[in-house]
């Protein structure tokens, strides 16, 4: 399949994290995520619009870089990002 773009939304509550991944054409919610400092981890089920692929992800987030790895029935996944500074309306 090869590498994918997408996109991971984040809200931290009080250490509490939840959100959304969009990625080829579909969106995947999570919650009851945790983070402490700067990492994070949580899990849900991925719809990729051919199949569901449950998985894990844990990371680091580093000023504006991201760095995780996502583990899956089929293997770990590298995940790699920049924050998307929020736009004023």
């Amino acid at each position: 399949m090869g590498p994918q773009n997408g996109m991971i939304t984040f809200t931290d509550e009080g250490g509490t994290i939840s959100g959304s991944i969009r990625t080829m054409g579909n969106v995947s919610y999570f919650n009851n995520g945790k983070s402490k400092g700067n990492t994070f981890e949580f899990s849900g089920i991925l719809n990729t619009g051919l199949f569901r692929l449950k998985y894990t992800a844990k990371g680091v987030v580093n000023g504006s870089k991201l760095e995780a790895t996502a583990t899956t029935d089929y293997g770990v996944f590298r995940i790699y990002g920049t924050q998307i500074p929020n736009s004023v309306h």
